[in-house]
């Protein structure tokens, strides 16, 4: 399918500030975007917008636009809309899970586990997501992962920060592995439980994360 000017600029601006490659607070230039894409600024502000109602850019006025901080607040309500979501689907998918998921469980955990001993954050982040998507993609669900990707920016870039630790790395694989288990022995009952302490780990982690990067952050009504 052909894209327009505009998503090709979404997607890539997305994903630079998701990685961190465009940090929070950073100012956004879009004369220089404009150059980049060789576009006018059209579809630059067209794309930038689109970033504001994802709270992941703030536009002011006559001033500028800059990469939102993380937002705490928005954070914790993303973590609960993830969260409820994806046990609905762990429950769900006991009536759809086939063999091969288990394969494919195995092969993302070993990308993890590589990107772990690479320092490949984001080829460990990606692998990550591939695994959790399996669960959405078996029971027919792929549209609420997209939604889940689309409507979590503020809580996938405190995940980007929670993996600068190999031991988050690593307990990452372990949960990931216990979950495994658990789903070969057809025990639904404690994937799921499983599945809530792995997601809701990243609450524990972000009081660190806070502290080491404290001008990344804000409160829910500091940058309104």
């Amino acid at each position: 399918m052909r894209r327009t000017s505009s998503e090709t600029i979404y997607d890539t601006l997305k994903d630079e500030i998701i990685f961190l490659r465009r940090k929070p607070g950073e100012e956004i230039d879009q004369d220089e975007i404009s150059k980049r894409f060789d576009v006018s600024r059209s579809p630059v502000r067209d794309a930038l917008m689109r970033l504001r109602s994802d709270a992941l850019v703030v536009m002011r006025p006559q001033r500028g636009c800059w990469v939102s901080r993380i937002d705490l607040g928005r954070v914790d309500d993303e973590c609960f809309f993830r969260l409820a979501l994806e046990k609905s689907v762990i429950e769900r998918y006991r009536t759809f899970m086939k063999p091969s998921d288990i394969t494919r469980l195995e092969y993302f955990i070993a990308l993890q586990k590589e990107a772990m001993e690479a320092c490949d954050t984001v080829g460990f982040y990606n692998a990550d997501d591939d695994m959790h998507a399996i669960f959405f993609e078996a029971t027919g669900l792929m549209r609420i992962w997209q939604l889940i990707l689309r409507e979590t920016g503020n809580h996938r870039r405190v995940r980007i920060l929670s993996m600068g630790s190999r031991d988050v790395l690593q307990k990452n694989i372990n949960q990931h592995e216990e979950l495994m288990e658990a789903l070969k022995k057809k025990d639904f009952t404690l994937a799921v439980t499983l599945e809530t302490e792995h997601l809701s780990k990243l609450k524990y982690e972000t009081d660190v994360i806070v502290e080491s990067h404290p001008e990344y952050f804000i409160n829910r009504t500091d940058e309104e």
